[in-house]
């Protein structure tokens, strides 16, 4: 991999965790005023998040960058039925464009798919039920531009 994009990422990567870490309060303050039990759901998702984030930072050199879905990746998903494959990229919740498969990390299948392991199996819980998908590719993007390993 480029060392500029490297380095593009991985100074994505620590400002996404600097933000949750100095930012978590307001965060979830904004998109979780009420406190309860989603509130606390997903303060500790966002934990649990921070915590692969600096896994994935310290392992950047050894391809941890495609290893698991983060924010800013770019899923591709086989649905087991019927062979059919779909992309989303998982986003801030201002990001989300759902016609461009930009989805918010706090969308019911952006929380599914947060922190997905590459070539790994999943059952999506999805309004009409529970769908089989395969995890085929994770592809981090850096200002629009795909992250290789």
């Amino acid at each position: 991999m480029n060392h500029s994009i490297l380095n593009g990422s991985r100074n994505q990567l620590v400002n996404q965790l600097v933000y949750l870490d100095e930012e978590k309060s307001n965060f979830l303050d904004q998109y979780f005023p009420v406190y309860g039990r989603e509130r606390i759901h997903m303060e500790q998702l966002l934990t649990s998040y921070c915590e692969v984030l600096e896994q994935v930072i310290g392992g950047l050199d050894k391809g941890a960058l495609n290893s698991v879905a983060l924010i800013g990746s770019q899923v591709r998903l086989r649905y087991v039925e019927d062979g059919f494959t779909e992309s989303f990229t998982l986003v801030h919740p201002d990001q989300a464009d759902p016609e461009a498969n930009r989805i918010s990390f706090l969308s019911p299948m952006g929380k599914q798919l947060l922190m997905t392991k590459a070539e790994g199996n999943l059952q999506l819980e999805v309004p009409l039920g529970k769908v089989d998908v395969n995890i085929e590719e994770i592809k981090y993007m850096n200002d629009g531009k795909v992250q290789r390993n």
